[in-house]
């Protein structure tokens, strides 16, 4: 029997939740089963060297200097003989920069589309791994029996722009998202759509992250005594470190000793460095950049916080619970989908005020940390089941009906 051909498209493989997930489902793909090609936007990322070779990596859409700063890309693709792409990439940073989230993605695609190529071959399934472009491609230039989508948040709370959505959602066969709030959300919506929508949660095998954890944690301040707090997360609004700030300012400043350590990029690093100089935390936050293997800081922290305004199901939350780390988390709209307030982690209001009592609480309370860590270490958390949910969403068989 030939194997099915499958497309699976993404925007690029950055070191994102959404990055680390497509990456940990293409280690898993059956490929005695399957022929699996990947098509991005842009061909770069932390993740791009973890892509199984079983996987054909097509050309990207766009060329890499698309990804450089826009005054970085503009003269680089000229200068390559890109002249239409450096048109395209001016429009895109110009639809940027106003507008919800929805509406600066839909103005993103309408430069994109007049300069993608359509995909000439036929599929059996394509996924669109993420929400925005990589859905509209999916939908206005892919060829493909079954046509998939993942929305990894709440729709909602993302503020995605349900009126241009509705069409391409309707030309979806199944919408996956990542927790029953996120599917909630979706059905709220797109309730004609309501029985396409699945939870396929993120895939995670503890014994893996155990494994990798093991590697030493190479912090910056090794010789540093005191308690550590860490967040991954990429640097922009969503993600809130910049509510979490004054929370460890006021910290410091009643002589708590400890240390935030942030693992990631973005947009806003510039204003969070700017807001560090402000409130005198220059000693007290570090940035650690991009981490191909986080996980031996995860296991080396006291306390992992993720302070975001909105989450789907967030993959290093997760992590940080199989390897039973004292999770804090603000009260997004998903973060009773991941932990027991007050028995795997405290959930806290999402100001700073909330997050200095929490991290107060944790940071002077070894015995909470201790039985948080104690109950979550009771746990496996591993679901390496929903690879088969997702097979069945991929087949279109009965075993996906929505759960």
């Amino acid at each position: 029997m030939p194997k099915k051909k499958i497309l699976f498209i993404n925007y690029s493989l950055h070191s994102g939740g959404i990055e680390k997930s497509l990456v940990t489902l293409l280690t898993l793909f059956d490929y005695d089963q399957y022929d699996v090609d990947l098509q991005l936007f842009a061909n770069d990322g932390l993740f791009l060297p973890r892509v199984p070779k079983q996987v054909h990596l097509l050309p990207p859409l766009f060329p890499k200097e698309y990804r450089l700063n826009i005054r970085q890309a503009l003269p680089a693709l000229l200068k390559n003989g890109h002249p239409l792409t450096a048109l395209c990439r001016a429009g895109v940073t110009c639809a940027g920069l106003h507008g919800t989230m929805g509406e600066r993605l839909v103005k993103m695609w309408r430069c994109e589309r007049c300069f993608v190529r359509k995909n000439p071959v036929q599929y059996d399934a394509a996924v669109a791994y993420m929400e925005g472009q990589p859905i509209y491609y999916c939908i206005d230039d892919v060829h493909s029996r079954r046509k998939i989508g993942f929305v990894h948040g709440d729709y909602t709370a993302m503020g995605l722009d349900r009126a241009f959505d509705t069409p391409y959602f309707a030309k979806l066969d199944a919408v996956c998202t990542v927790s029953e709030s996120c599917k909630t959300a979706l059905q709220t919506n797109f309730p004609q759509d309501a029985q396409k929508c699945h939870v396929q949660y993120n895939l995670l095998s503890s014994s893996l992250l155990r494994q990798m954890a093991e590697e030493p944690a190479a912090f910056p301040d090794s010789g540093y005594t005191g308690l550590r707090v860490l967040s991954i997360a990429r640097l922009s609004q969503q993600k809130g470190l910049d509510l979490a700030l004054p929370a460890v300012a006021a910290l410091r400043r009643k002589g708590l000793d400890f240390r935030w350590y942030i693992i990631g990029v973005g947009p806003e690093k510039e204003s969070l460095l700017a807001q560090i100089q402000k409130l005198g935390l220059q000693k007290d936050v570090v940035f650690l950049g991009e981490q191909a293997n986080p996980y031996p800081f995860v296991r080396a922290c006291d306390i992992y916080m993720q302070p975001s305004r909105f989450e789907g199901k967030s993959i290093a939350v997760d992590e940080a619970m199989a390897l039973s780390r004292p999770i804090l988390l603000t009260d997004f709209s998903t973060a009773k989908d991941q932990i027991a307030d007050g028995k795997t982690g405290l959930i806290v209001p999402m100001s700073p005020e909330g997050i200095s009592n929490g991290l107060e609480r944790l940071l002077t309370n070894a015995s909470l940390r201790q039985s948080f860590s104690a109950e979550l270490a009771a746990h496996d958390y591993s679901n390496m089941e929903e690879i088969r949910k997702f097979y069945a969403i991929l087949n279109g068989s009965r075993t996906a009906e929505p759960n």
